[in-house]
């Protein structure tokens, strides 16, 4: 798995607003992104859902499993009361992970059990690395089984 892990790292600081992490997101063109403390150890991520999740009026949300519609305007509205809210926020720290030792079998298996676009790698408690969805698939263009 070592040789499939992107090290050019995009993460945010937990004390970051989330106004910076959707920029962040949009300009590198990412669906989730890692967020570390001040001493860069990695304590979850965010990605476009839990934002998504975290817009929807409170009020909102009993209303979410019946055949209700969402008002846009409404979900934009309350995004932007949100924007200047600390990262640390929204940040899910039981997002899936994985280490350099674990197999690419384990890490697609995870991927694709959990549904999410990347796993961040960590060696102990920091971020090294992300392995995404077109990584696991590469190893197809190489030739190579997942094992």
């Amino acid at each position: 798995m070592k040789d499939f892990i992107y090290r050019d790292i995009l993460s945010v600081n937990e004390n970051s607003d989330l106004r910076r992490v959707i920029i962040t997101m949009k300009r590198h063109r990412v669906c989730a992104i890692p967020v570390v403390n001040q001493l860069g150890e990695y304590i979850g991520c965010i990605s476009e859902q839990d934002i998504l999740n975290a817009s929807v009026p409170q009020y909102m949300k009993s209303m979410y499993n019946t055949s209700f519609m969402a008002d846009l305007d409404h979900i934009v509205g309350h995004l932007h009361d949100l924007l200047d809210e600390k990262a640390i926020k929204f940040t899910d720290s039981n997002y899936p992970t994985v280490t350099p030792s674990d197999s690419m079998s384990y890490a697609a298996d995870l991927l694709f059990r959990s549904k999410k676009t990347a796993l961040p790698v960590l060696e102990g408690k920091m971020l090294i690395g992300l392995l995404t969805r077109i990584e696991i698939l590469t190893v197809s263009l190489n030739g190579n089984k997942i094992s």
